[in-house]
């Protein structure tokens, strides 16, 4: 499932099952993995990935950060997105990180500069003129983010289909794959997105809420559901 992406808060619930959790992931072979840097108010997210976050916050470092990446780095083969706010970036200082030691960044409320970072992931929405569009497009790396609506992460009862419209142009102009999140909890969706000309799917709240419901044992039977799709 190479055009999967999921994401996980770093160190959730703890970072022996964080790890679990990643070799489960190596396992049904995805080919991205979003790891969320807490900040203190992720105040785009909803409850679910709030919360995830609440718990690894306080006792989080730059070194522990350092640790884990390099962890991952030695022993997965999946392609490592840092997602943030510009409050974690700040906080943690990652422009110090050794850039091999991740694919991308991709932070939800500032522009970074592509000189510091291996390389930028941005989020794309119908809400953007063409000229910004472009402009992203063209440093752009790793994947291009599609996002299906407006709201919270976690916070939608159906995936929505804003994303439709801004689609073929995203595609007529990049050669990066494009994928569709936020709303995404099933294999209907992702058959959806599919079908409708997207390259893959990002899954964030639904798949920490699986791990919250079951722990990993939910997490590879949901993961044997979206196999079916790809």
């Amino acid at each position: 499932m190479k055009n999967l992406v999921l994401y996980l808060t770093i160190n959730y619930p703890t970072r022996q099952t964080f790890f679990e959790i990643l070799d489960l992931v190596e396992e049904f072979k995805i080919g991205y993995v979003e790891i969320g840097i807490p900040v203190a108010d992720p105040y785009l997210d909803g409850a679910i990935v709030r919360e995830s976050q609440e718990k690894v916050f306080p006792d989080l470092t730059m070194e522990e950060i350092t640790s884990v990446l390099a962890e991952i780095r030695e022993h997965y083969s999946f392609k490592i997105i840092l997602m943030t706010y510009n409050e974690g970036v700040e906080s943690f200082k990652l422009e110090q990180l050794s850039q091999s030691t991740y694919d991308a960044i991709l932070c939800v409320d500032k522009k970074l500069d592509t000189e510091k970072y291996p390389g930028l992931v941005h989020t794309f929405s119908k809400q953007l003129d063409k000229t910004a569009v472009a402009s992203q497009l063209s440093q752009s790396s790793q994947f291009i983010y599609l996002v299906s609506g407006e709201g919270k992460t976690g916070e939608f009862d159906q995936l929505p289909n804003d994303y439709i419209e801004l689609l073929p142009y995203v595609k007529k102009n990049t050669d990066l794959p494009v994928f569709v999140g936020f709303g995404v909890k099933d294999p209907e969706d992702i058959a959806s997105i599919l079908a409708n000309g997207a390259d893959g799917a990002i899954i964030g709240s639904e798949f920490i809420k699986r791990f919250n419901q079951g722990g990993i044992a939910s997490l590879k039977a949901y993961l044997t559901e979206i196999r079916t799709v790809y």
